[in-house]
């Protein structure tokens, strides 16, 4: 009997090096019967030139990861649909996005082409590293459970002394709209979200829940997409055995647009789940942003107020 089918996608923006180590991460799997996307965002900085270049380089040819068939194409996404309909998909797919609409566009690229598949995908962001087993585990794991589940990993921190672990993703603050992480095993069925940096599935799911919601742009629209799930009755699991280490946000860090995101979304999300709660997230994120302006941190401070107002007003994200 045939292993079951993996379709796994990474979405870069601007950070070539960090989706290289992740994808050689993801060629040195245990579990070969897989095609990883590699979705550049409209880098604009040739990344997904650098990264077929590293490729056919250290890969394709002469490579000494135990890779079974080291085929891999380039495409745009009006050749993807025909790329898919193969009865033989390449290793890997590099596609050039024309336009950055964020997290989960990049990966809705990939995700509306799988609807009607048998088979799982995995989100993987590009700061991650993959234990070889981990693609293994997850699949053996899956294979136990309802269709209609979402499952996580163990991720640790890819350097640093204080290895805190995360399970799977986190919990949400329906009063602050923030999260807080799952570090304990005996709190995972607390989880209201699985990480969008390592989340695995079957591709049922997507019939029944659609895509990702794109109108977040960043942050928050795996919390969304989780969520409903849990609505309808989806188990959101994690898989101990399997382990992905985070570099840490190496795309946005801690800065004007993460906390821009991060407050506008946090909003948009209360208002989908929550709505009487808005005002008392509007009192926790004006607490927020001074603690940001005693702190000095004048950007941050201006991202929480814009991501606010921009809120109200409906803002889409390429007019903030």
């Amino acid at each position: 009997m045939q292993s079951p089918k993996v379709y796994i996608v990474l979405v870069n923006y601007r950070k070539w090096e960090d989706c290289r180590d992740c994808l050689q991460s993801v060629l040195e799997s245990t579990y070969t019967n897989y095609t990883v996307f590699v979705v550049d965002n409209n880098s604009g900085n040739n990344s997904l030139g650098y990264l077929i270049k590293w490729y056919e380089k250290e890969i394709a040819v002469g490579s000494q990861i135990a890779v079974q068939g080291n085929a891999h194409v380039f495409l745009n996404r009006a050749q993807l649909r025909e790329c898919l309909e193969l009865s033989i998909v390449p290793k890997v797919v590099f596609i050039q996005n024309d336009q950055n609409a964020g997290f989960a566009a990049g990966n809705n690229v990939v995700l509306n082409l799988l609807r009607d598949k048998d088979a799982y995908f995995w989100l993987v962001n590009p700061d991650m590293v993959i234990q070889r087993n981990a693609l293994g585990e997850f699949v053996q794991y899956s294979a136990q459970l309802p269709a209609n589940s979402i499952v996580g990993s163990v991720i640790l921190p890819f350097q640093g002394k204080h290895h805190r672990v995360i399970y799977g993703g986190a919990k949400v603050n329906f009063l602050t709209a923030t999260v807080s992480w799952i570090h304990k095993r005996n709190a995972i069925q607390r989880l209201d979200y699985i990480s969008g940096g390592c989340l695995f599935a079957h591709t049922s799911c997507l019939e029944e829940l659609g895509l990702l919601p794109e109108e977040y742009f960043l942050y928050w629209e795996e919390t969304d997409w989780c969520f409903r799930a849990k609505q309808k009755g989806y188990r959101l699991n994690v898989c101990i055995s399997a382990t992905c280490f985070d570099k840490g946000s190496t795309s946005i860090g801690k800065s004007f647009v993460a906390d821009y995101y991060y407050a506008r979304n946090g909003l948009l999300f209360i208002s989908k789940f929550r709505p009487n709660n808005i005002p008392f997230v509007l009192f926790f994120l004006g607490l927020r942003c001074v603690k940001r302006l005693l702190a000095g941190r004048w950007e941050r401070a201006k991202g929480i107020y814009r991501g606010t107002v921009d809120f109200f007003k409906m803002q889409p994200y390429d007019n903030k």
